[in-house]
């Protein structure tokens, strides 16, 4: 048995933090009493101010999964052609729910080690004379690549294409660690789940969307009931999650909103993931000197304020290393999926964080490298302390 905490840098779920464990720890309320009314609307108002959106926000009971397959058969009949950003394994599983259900889906590559790139985007929907793309998917962050894409520039595509697409935003590994103004950006549909930035349980997802998005529910004559939206914004109160709703879910996340507010409010906490983001990002650099591990996003403007994925060159087992780290060290990171599989691993540095915690956890993950004869550069650890100490000076 190995003594002390197992730290968590998976990019989800992330650490829960002591308050809101303490605050789940409750009884039940009754959903049906004014109590419970004003939890539900403080909690929604507070996290859609958070996305800085004016329209609507609906809460389910479920995984990302459940917000993806929401918004994607509420806004779009059997038979419509999206356009859906591929940018690694969960955008890539999105796009074949899209499928699934119906939709005509134009894949548009870019590739495991990069963003959206505007210039191709444009050139993809300067073709669509008919307009017949109704909707724009993107993954803000690619948690499987470690990958963040620019909304601005792909707003500014549609803008100036004047193409009515709507924007659909997966901000699962975003929100609450990466600057995310909604309206601002012209967002039609923002999805966020509580196990990753929102350092909670997972069970809740969320979608925040526009008036325009509003409009085409309504105007969609597909079949659909448990994640119908016009159910849950004509329903009053706990009735909007079509069901029982989840009322200890609901204690932690008004804790978590408290935490947030302490702190400063959500510019305060994404200023935090980025500082953290950065220390990580400086120890990686160093690493690399020695050649045998390198960044899977090639951009440096694109590496995720939530997760860096960190590729290993092939004569190096990259999934020994994230098993050292647990066995050995405690630490607990995410594996390469799909076509990195054995070949990255991934470091978490959302939620629940602080510096304490990232440099211990910078300091296993040396030394999981270390142990499996991996070279690296001297002195990533020491570079990631000297800059998070110049910070807090």
């Amino acid at each position: 048995m190995v003594s002390g905490r197992t730290f968590i840098q998976n990019p989800g779920p992330t650490n829960i933090p002591d308050r809101v464990l303490r605050a789940m720890a409750r009884p039940a309320i009754d959903f049906g009493t004014t109590e419970f009314s004003v939890l539900l609307d403080s909690c929604l108002m507070r996290l859609n101010n958070h996305m800085r959106n004016s329209g609507p926000l609906i809460g389910y009971t479920s995984t990302g999964h459940g917000a993806w397959e929401a918004t994607v058969t509420n806004l779009f009949d059997t038979g419509a052609r999206v356009l859906l950003c591929d940018s690694g394994h969960f955008s890539h599983r999105w796009g074949e729910m899209c499928e699934a259900h119906g939709l005509d889906v134009s894949w548009f590559e870019t590739g495991w080690q990069q963003g959206v790139d505007s210039d191709a985007l444009r050139d993809v929907l300067a073709t669509d004379a008919g307009r017949r793309v109704e909707g724009v998917l993107v993954a803000h962050t690619e948690t499987s690549t470690g990958v963040t894409s620019d909304l601005a520039a792909i707003r500014t595509v549609l803008d100036d294409l004047e193409h009515p697409a709507l924007l659909v935003v997966d901000s699962i590994a975003s929100f609450g660690c990466t600057p995310l103004e909604v309206d601002a950006l012209g967002v039609d549909a923002c999805l966020a789940v509580s196990q990753k930035g929102l350092m909670m349980p997972i069970g809740l997802a969320f979608t925040g969307i526009s008036d325009r998005a509003v409009a085409a529910a309504y105007a969609n004559k597909r079949g659909r009931f448990y994640w119908d939206w016009r159910r849950r914004l004509e329903a009053e109160g706990y009735r909007m999650f079509c069901g029982t709703p989840p009322i200890h879910h609901l204690f932690g996340l008004d804790e978590a909103l408290c935490m947030i507010a302490e702190e400063g409010g959500i510019d305060a906490v994404t200023n935090r993931h980025r500082r953290l983001a950065d220390a990580v990002r400086a120890a990686v650099e160093v690493w690399s000197e020695a050649g045998a591990l390198k960044f899977n996003a090639t951009k440096a403007k694109e590496r995720s304020d939530s997760v860096t994925c960190v590729r290993l060159a092939e004569n190096y087992d990259a999934d020994k290393v994230v098993a050292v780290a647990r066995q050995r060290f405690n630490l607990s990171m995410g594996s390469g999926i799909g076509p990195l599989a054995g070949s990255a691993f991934r470091i978490g540095h959302l939620g629940d964080l602080n510096v304490p915690m990232l440099l211990g956890a910078l300091g296993a993950v040396e030394a999981s490298l270390r142990a499996c004869r991996v070279p690296i550069g001297t002195g990533g650890l020491e570079v990631a302390t000297t800059m998070l100490s110049e910070v807090s000076s």
